[in-house]
């Protein structure tokens, strides 16, 4: 349909109804002039307009913004479409988007958006997108924006707003591989024999992430019920996640992937410390509430009931503060990293892999097998580097 609007002419072409709503849905598109001259254009925008429509690539796309497609769109599919998402990764997404993505292209349509706009995007983002300072932003944090608007883009290239995604085109920074350097066998028991003087909770919380290779967040998450100490063995089942947008400041979440939920063997030192570490923290809850330490209760925790566990980020500083005293550049992470290299010298790559979480381990398969004898081995090897004075 071509019709006089003012002083031109506006051509409608119907394209369906909203799925929804049920209401019809026009695209349309407007002409200057109304001369003959004027009528032969207007006459060629109705056929590419139908055109469109006809192939499924004209769904009001011209009118919508990136704000409103990342905001109205993709940010509730993602919500709960896709892999599952951390609350934590969800905020990150939502600061990136307001301090990074919607100031710069918020009001650009989305038919506007294409490789070279989101390339020369990422390069000033690269070389001055860093708030705190003004100065550059790290190449990871840049690939993160590109994640947002690959997942963002790809969305309305499948719901047929745009014929193709953009960000495929596009070529954000690579990542720098950086390697960070594990701490060796000595270093390592040094780290722990000074922990152990100055803060137990500490050295129990180091032990246990250097000997099974577990992430902080899973270390937090343990429970007197994770443990089958005649058995020696520890089910990796949670990973603790603090963010404010939860109800109650944090949630213990399945860990990071199906992977990562694994049953590990204990070497026997490990296995006494943690039984010291129960029966301790269960006799003095009684002495105060008569009922012992519930097999539930998060075993470090920032309560004597352990209803609310640590957060990561406080055993991150404390583990920090400790190396820094004794001169390391080492980390938590730099722990799992240890466990992987120094089991690498003694054991295969897949008891590594299933060690760490990063094998092929079904998750039923926590509930219905024992530990294999490999693991046993491995677990006794890690006991050792850490108790004894063998050096490698």
């Amino acid at each position: 349909m071509i019709r006089k609007r003012g002083t031109g002419l506006q051509v409608q072409v119907y394209a369906g109804r909203d799925p929804l709503t049920g209401r019809k849905k026009w695209v349309s598109r407007q002409v200057s002039g109304q001369a003959r001259q004027s009528w032969r254009e207007a006459k060629k925008a109705e056929g590419q307009l139908l055109e469109e429509v006809g192939a499924g690539r004209h769904k009001s796309a011209r009118k919508m913004t990136m704000r409103q497609l990342l905001l109205d769109e993709w940010l509730p599919w993602r919500k709960v479409n896709g892999k599952p998402i951390s609350p934590t990764t969800l905020s990150g997404y939502q600061r990136l988007l307001e301090t990074k993505i919607l100031p710069a292209l918020g009001a650009s349509p989305i038919t506007a958006v294409d490789a070279r706009t989101l390339d020369r995007f990422y390069a000033a983002l690269r070389k001055g997108g860093n708030a705190r300072t003004g100065g550059e932003l790290s190449a990871s944090r840049v690939r993160d924006v590109h994640a947002i608007l690959s997942g963002a883009l790809g969305l309305a290239a499948r719901y047929a707003w745009l014929p193709y995604n953009p960000a495929l085109l596009a070529q954000p920074p690579a990542p720098r591989s950086a390697r960070q350097k594990p701490p060796t066998g000595e270093e390592a028991r040094i780290m722990l024999e000074e922990a152990a003087g100055e803060d137990p909770e500490l050295y129990l919380f180091l032990r246990l992430s250097a000997v099974g290779g577990l992430r902080r967040g899973e270390v937090c998450a343990l429970r007197p019920c994770d443990f089958d100490l005649p058995e020696a063995e520890l089910a990796i089942t949670g990973n603790i996640v603090f963010n404010k947008t939860l109800p109650n400041g944090f949630v213990r979440k399945p860990p990071k992937s199906e992977n990562s939920v694994r049953l590990l063997a204990l070497d026997a030192r490990t296995v006494e410390l943690i039984h010291v570490l129960l029966a301790r923290r269960d006799a003095v809850i009684r002495d105060v509430r008569s009922v012992g330490m519930a097999p539930d209760a998060y075993i470090f925790a920032q309560d004597l009931a352990g209803s609310r566990p640590v957060h990561p980020d406080t055993m991150t500083g404390r583990c920090k503060r400790l190396a820094q005293r004794l001169g390391y550049p080492y980390t938590l992470k730099s722990l799992r990293h240890f466990m992987a290299t120094q089991l690498g010298a003694v054991a295969q790559a897949g008891t590594v892999r299933e060690r760490m979480g990063h094998g092929s381990l079904e998750v039923t398969s926590i509930y219905t097998h024992r530990v294999g004898d490999a693991d046993r081995a491995a677990a006794a090897h890690m006991g050792r580097l850490l108790d004894s004075g063998e050096r490698q």
